[in-house]
């Protein structure tokens, strides 16, 4: 039988699925500085409570500012000091891939390409600029 998944939405607009080692953490639309608080406290958190693996979910995000890029750097310093497995998970095309590419996001990070996942938990893809 498989572990059970909370799901809840933080007052940022996230939404965190989560079983007891591993956390999705879903973006809003828009990600910049009028949720960014909420967006870094809800990672730190998941992060906080010692998770095997955290996904940065970006797929249904449409607009991610410097604010919500340093969400994603913050979030991937603190998920290695604490070692937990972290990617993003990105469109894979648009504005976002795209301001994910230019920042070098996607060089730091492993990185998976939106869409149905692959079964199994084989390792994330990382994407090339």
């Amino acid at each position: 039988m498989g572990e059970a998944t909370m799901e809840f939405t933080t007052s940022g607009g996230a939404i965190v699925q989560r079983t007891a080692q591993n956390a999705i953490l879903l973006f809003p639309e828009e990600a910049d500085v009028r949720n960014c608080d909420d967006l870094h406290t809800a990672s730190r958190r998941l992060l906080d409570e010692g998770l095997r693996s955290l996904v940065l979910d970006l797929t249904d995000c449409h607009f991610c500012d410097s604010s919500g890029v340093n969400v994603i750097l913050r979030t991937y310093v603190r998920a290695k000091t604490v070692g937990t497995r972290m990617s993003i998970r990105l469109p894979e095309q648009g504005m976002v891939r795209r301001t994910c590419s230019i920042t070098g996001v996607t060089r730091m990070m492993p990185v998976e390409l939106a869409g149905p996942p692959p079964a199994g938990d084989p390792p994330a893809r990382r994407l090339g600029p």
